[in-house]
């Protein structure tokens, strides 16, 4: 792996919080959700509500993060999620330390919550390097959701597919 690939996993692991995991251990999520054997299962970084899993290898060549943050609405709320997801957006960039380049939108139902799925090219500014990352947002009726999955470009086509199983099987308690 590059130098500024690996840089830029440890920057978007700075900016969004990177860490492991197998099928959920934290019983105090409100969410449950399947995620690769053999990658391990951190706390959020920051001591945020949620969980990161992270794949083998140094540094890790996928991430998949699951946050959730105390919400009050009625679901499936369409101003919320849209405030939500700007708010996000925004952080990406690092305060101007890379840009974020959006390659794909759609909206996507998991766990039964109407949400949208967008796809981003994140590049850092120092060096040039990008990550894809690939987000899930959703508001639940007492959560903000979402699902991030961060890959450099030696991750798997397995590794990959880390998203879609995760998001497959996202189940609210």
């Amino acid at each position: 792996m590059s130098s500024s690939i690996r840089m830029a996993l440890l920057l978007v692991s700075a900016l969004t919080g990177a860490a492991l995991a197998v099928p959920l251990k934290n019983t105090q999520a409100p969410l449950t959700a399947d995620v690769p054997a053999g990658w391990e299962q951190r706390p959020y970084p920051g001591g945020l509500p949620g969980i990161t899993v992270v794949a083998p290898g140094t540094p890790p060549s996928a991430v998949l993060q699951l946050f959730y943050a105390p919400y009050q609405s009625k679901g499936n709320d369409a101003g919320a999620l849209k405030e939500f997801i700007g708010g996000v957006e925004e952080s990406l960039t690092g305060g101007g330390l890379a840009t974020l380049k959006r390659v794909g939108d759609r909206p996507r139902t998991a766990g039964g919550i109407k949400g949208t799925e967008r796809v981003y090219d994140l590049t850092l500014k120092a060096n040039g390097a990008v990550v894809r990352l690939q987000y899930w947002y959703g508001v639940s009726k007492r959560n903000l959701l979402s699902v991030q999955f961060t890959t450099g470009p030696v991750a798997t086509a397995a590794q990959r597919g880390a998203f879609d199983k995760a998001l497959g099987s996202l189940k609210l308690k």
